[in-house]
């Protein structure tokens, strides 16, 4: 087991190259401040530390895990902080920083598509080809090929954006769709937009990108959404003569449709074209 030692806070360098979490920090910060004043120390769960990479640093010491729970420490002024120090390189670092954080659901989605893009971004400078470094992104951050293809565009959105993937208000798969075929000044806007239609007319609205292209307007783009979503969904006027009413009304009473006329001829109108 590793040794827990209590390490004087000032030696840890608060700022790290190999801590993936960087969004909601702030947060996290305040969070273990509270737990601190309440609770005091959590001997049992330490920080990770290991000796300071760069040997001009003012630091001893460089976090690999636990940077809110350093900051706290720092704020409330505490002079020392349970730590484990593990000898490890950089890429063993951020594996264990990721996998701490995706244990307790600390990543955004921006953490994970900065991250993704910057294996992406290593492994294509290697020489790389893109499904050897697709392969290598997902193996090395333990995520699937497609969730490493959905994430990897999504580095070029701005912040507003991608702080509107975070709160959950654009989903990852339409702002994939904007990273890809917009202009970045027109980003935030389309982000706007898209996130203010219904499932239809988002799924429409990554066609009508696609089709318009990364200089379209916004108005030009809700035009052609509305076009797709009308050609999809195309209504069909249906008259039943009044002789044959009472016979379409005993159809739908023996299959348990109740008496709503258009319920029953759509129903009507599925069974014959499966039978068809």
């Amino acid at each position: 087991m590793a040794e827990i030692k209590d390490i004087p806070t000032a030696r840890i360098d608060p700022k790290s190259t190999v801590n993936v979490r960087r969004s909601q920090v702030e947060e996290g910060v305040e969070a273990v401040k509270s737990s601190i004043k309440e609770h005091g120390f959590w001997r049992t769960n330490p920080i990770i530390i290991r000796p300071h990479p760069d040997t001009l640093s003012e630091y001893q010491y460089e976090i690999v895990v636990g940077q809110c729970r350093l900051r706290a420490c720092l704020e409330l002024g505490l002079e020392q902080i349970p730590a484990v120090i593990e000898e490890i390189g950089d890429d063993a670092a951020i594996r264990k920083s990721w996998t701490e954080n995706e244990s307790r659901s600390n990543l955004t989605k921006s953490d994970k598509a900065y991250w993704v893009h910057k294996r992406m971004t290593r492994y294509s400078t290697e020489g790389k080809t893109a499904t050897e470094s697709h392969q290598l992104t997902a193996e090395f951050l333990g995520i699937s090929v497609p969730t490493v293809i959905n994430y990897y565009p999504l580095a070029a959105l701005p912040d507003s954006v991608m702080k509107m993937i975070d709160d959950g208000s654009l989903r990852v798969q339409d702002a994939k769709v904007i990273a890809e075929y917009s202009q970045r000044p027109l980003m935030k806007e389309r982000a706007e937009w898209i996130s203010q239609l219904d499932k239809p007319h988002k799924d429409a609205a990554q066609k009508a990108l696609k089709k318009l292209g990364p200089g379209a307007p916004v108005a030009g783009l809700d035009e052609e959404t509305n076009r797709i979503v009308a050609k999809k969904t195309g209504t069909v006027q249906v008259t039943v003569p009044e002789s044959l009413r009472e016979k379409l009304l005993e159809w739908g009473e023996e299959r348990g449709l109740g008496d709503n006329e258009a319920i029953i001829i759509t129903h009507m109108i599925a069974e014959t074209l499966r039978g068809a």
